[in-house]
């Protein structure tokens, strides 16, 4: 029998969710987490619904200020919910 390399735990459980495609759903979830650490209270208190599927999160706010202002910088939100997720899960999002 070969040894293998040490691996760390959270790798060997990410790579299980992956081959038996389990890790959608926890995609979503930490998506929602993600948005919710990240963006802070104030943009807390205005989202109104998360939605996260195939790589596309929706968020409805109830801000059209806000929302005009998240949609413009929209390219740097993806890059950091994905930096405080880990991995690139969230492709794009849309807001309403």
């Amino acid at each position: 029998m070969k040894r293998k390399e040490a691996q760390a735990l959270s790798e060997i459980l990410d790579e299980i969710l992956r081959e038996n495609h389990l890790d959608i759903g926890l995609d979503a979830a930490r998506a929602r987490a993600a948005w919710k650490e990240t963006m802070g209270e104030a943009v807390d208190k205005c989202t109104m619904a998360l939605h996260f599927d195939k790589g596309t999160l929706q968020v409805k706010l109830s801000s059209a200020v806000l929302r005009n202002e998240l949609f413009m910088n929209r390219r740097m939100l993806i890059d950091r919910l994905n930096t405080h997720i880990g991995r690139p899960v969230i492709k794009n999002i849309y807001f309403k």
